[in-house]
């Protein structure tokens, strides 16, 4: 049995610093990121699942290497998913343009196999992984499944398009066990800016827990009868690409540790802070400095 499946597309992204873009395109995205999180935290039973093209396959390989990520299992695809990613000079990036869009990821694909794990994070960089899948995935495995949604596709000029008419009602009835939005994300799903009345409407639609990550101002748990804000580590930003994903990779690992939902979110929150203090997917975790952080963080969590 695995501990963790991830199901999301890898993402092949080109940045741009200062107008100078990098040489090729590098791996990225909520998959890899959250991967590389708990793997880092000593969950070495894990495999990626996504859609990925020929061209980067070997790429895709020697990079999961690099990272220490032990398995993955491409679905063919005409394209592989990717962005433009640019950074003005500071910790956050943009999204320029849209460089290839993954093939959708359909119930053929998921060998049964990966139905048998403790925990499912599904992990989407487009609209790869649709409602028909999700709905598939919670009703055929035990798993407890985690969806990080994006709210975006690729427009006709391959910009970054939101989906901006997607609302609760039309959604199927709750299979999720956790839905991890952004504020931006919880909004637009919603229609709430209030995001305590927007978890409450995630859980009642939804999931079983929320998690609302809030940038600056940490993140927000509801599990249906309280609310716990997790504060973030002030720390000095360098990079928060991804950082959301490798919040959910912490909340994940905690939650096959078994810790309480106030702790995954600590746990998440301090490996977020580690990761925005480095560029890129080769960010580094020391269990204990990341379990002193957590310890911080988890002292400071008010409820309501």
């Amino acid at each position: 049995m695995y501990d963790i499946v991830v199901i999301g597309s890898p993402s092949f992204d080109r940045f741009v610093r200062r107008s100078v873009a990098g040489n090729g395109r590098s791996l990225s995205g909520p998959a890899a990121y959250s991967a590389r999180s708990a793997v880092q935290l000593g969950i070495q039973n894990m495999v990626i699942v996504g859609s990925l093209s020929a061209q980067y396959r070997e790429q895709f390989a020697a990079q999961l290497d690099e990272l220490q990520i032990p398995e993955y299992y491409p679905i063919d695809s005409p394209e592989t998913g990717g962005f433009e990613i640019e950074y003005d000079g500071g910790p956050d990036a943009s999204v320029v343009s849209v460089l290839g869009v993954p093939k959708p990821i359909g119930i053929r694909d998921i060998p049964d196999e990966f139905l048998s794990a403790r925990i499912i994070l599904l992990t989407p960089i487009l609209q790869e992984i649709g409602a028909e899948l999700i709905e598939w995935i919670c009703n055929s495995s035990d798993a407890t499944i985690l969806l990080d949604p994006q709210l975006f596709d690729a427009g006709v000029d391959m910009k970054l398009k939101v989906i901006s008419e997607l609302h609760v009602i039309e959604k199927t009835r709750s299979f999720l066990d956790f839905i991890k939005p952004n504020e931006h994300e919880a909004s637009l799903i919603t229609g709430e800016t209030d995001m305590y009345l927007a978890a409450e409407m995630l859980v009642e639609s939804l999931a079983d827990c929320c998690i609302i990550t809030l940038g600056k101002n940490g993140s927000l748990i509801y599990d249906g009868s309280k609310f716990m804000i997790v504060p973030i580590y002030p720390t000095q930003p360098k990079d928060t690409l991804e950082a959301g994903a490798t919040y959910l990779g912490g909340f994940a690992s905690g939650l096959l540790e078994g810790r309480s939902l106030a702790d995954c979110g600590a746990l998440g929150a301090a490996v977020a802070s580690h990761r925005i203090e480095k560029s890129g997917l080769d960010f580094s975790l020391i269990r204990s400095k990341v379990e002193k952080r957590a310890v911080q963080i988890a002292d400071n969590i008010s409820t309501r």
